[in-house]
């Protein structure tokens, strides 16, 4: 099944095919459902199969095609695409000659999807991951430990590309590293939003909580722009989204392998122990992170210290422990944040999921799997013991 190319995706198509020296070829391309994964562009897959003068070949593409003359009063649409076509364009070969410049063994690096030069503010064209055996987790699942182990490690190596970039290209850092904000418009249409789906989650608990904790639980949701936008401790580029749909895992003999971040739209200069856990709390339930959560930190403080050591770098010298864990306790109620109001969304009921570009955000209403319940629950529960609320 063919389904038509919007016509900048169709042209930048068969420019790759005229790059590889295509004879003759077709163009064979598939719409992809998200199922609630992706809420900021349409997807594709699609092949390119023909003949070259060495024979049959096959490309396999993904894409990410922008919706013309949407908009969004929360964050600009072209500008998140602008944004990650720069990281696959632009950062992506700065990672790459660190990397390089470093002895970095190729299987050592940050892992990220090759690009097409073709890559652009409308379009993000990829290598077809998926075609080489890689797969999404299943987004309300709570993420098994090996996964979380491997895309922490990367994480890690992301952010300390930062530091690297800091220290090996500075005139680049401050030109490019540290000018990327956060894209989202923190007005009133975002607290309507943000209050509208944290109310959801609040009205998930028990009686007796939610009438105990309902204001400080808002009160939390409406500190989250003072979090995104505090970078006086330490600051390095963020994934800014960084959670089970964007983390695609490739299984080799049902063993989990490798990881490759994927989704750069809201990369932005802060600080990265939110990423840390925003991935924490999107993805674990209580028991998990009873078990795994401080040898998670450990596993995350300990690859980044060894992966800048292979850049001459010292972490005491750009993220001393000490800081660190003040951090990290100081930001941790981030995940409590995060989930008030984007937990919703994550369990939103596949075939169900709200359209956030056509419905108005204040009174956005959309049907959530009811494990959401229980999710929300056993991480309000926890930050009352912690004592965060």
């Amino acid at each position: 099944m063919t389904d038509k190319l919007p016509e900048n995706l169709q042209e930048s198509i068969e420019s790759i095919a005229t790059k590889h020296n295509f004879i003759n070829y077709d163009i064979v391309s598939k719409n992809l459902s998200t199922d609630g994964g992706s809420y900021m562009g349409v997807l594709y897959e699609i092949d390119i199969k023909g003949k070259t003068e060495t024979g049959d070949e096959e490309i396999n593409i993904f894409a990410k095609n922008i919706v013309e003359n949407i908009q969004m009063s929360i964050y600009s649409i072209p500008g998140v695409f602008e944004t990650e076509a720069w990281v696959y364009t632009e950062l992506a070969k700065v990672f790459t000659e660190l990397q390089i410049e470093a002895n970095i063994p190729i299987e050592e690096r940050f892992k990220m999807a090759a690009s097409f030069d073709e890559c652009n503010p409308k379009s993000i064209i990829l290598e077809h991951l998926g075609k080489k055996g890689f797969k999404l987790y299943h987004r309300m699942e709570c993420i098994p430990l090996d996964y979380a182990e491997l895309s922490i490690i990367e994480l890690a190596k992301f952010h300390a590309l930062s530091f690297v970039i800091k220290e090996k290209r500075p005139d680049y850092y401050k030109e490019k590293i540290i000018t990327k904000k956060q894209p989202y418009n923190f007005g009133a249409d975002w607290y309507a939003f943000v209050d509208n789906m944290a109310n959801y989650s609040i009205n998930c608990l028990s009686s007796d909580v939610k009438e105990k904790k309902k204001d400080i639980l808002l009160q939390k949701t409406a500190d989250y722009p003072k979090y995104m936008n505090d970078t006086s401790g330490i600051g390095t580029l963020c994934h800014g989204d960084y959670k089970m749909n964007n983390i695609m895992a490739k299984e080799v003999n049902g063993k989990l392998s490798e990881v490759v971040p994927i989704d750069f739209q809201i990369l932005n200069y802060g600080n990265p122990i939110l990423d840390f856990i925003y991935f924490i709390f999107h993805g674990t339930d209580r028991e998990f992170r009873r078990n795994h959560l401080a040898s998670l930190k450990d596993l995350y403080y300990g690859t980044m210290k060894g992966f800048l050591q292979k850049f001459g770098i010292d972490i005491e010298a750009v993220l001393p422990r000490n800081l660190f864990e003040k951090i990290y306790k100081e930001k941790l109620d981030f995940g409590l944040m995060v989930l008030s109001f984007y937990g919703p969304f994550l369990f939103a009921v596949e075939g169900n999921a709200p359209d956030v570009t056509t419905e108005e955000l204040s009174t956005l209403n959309f049907k959530v799997d009811d494990r959401f319940t229980k999710r929300y629950r056993e991480i309000v529960d926890e930050f009352i013991q912690w004592g965060y609320i």
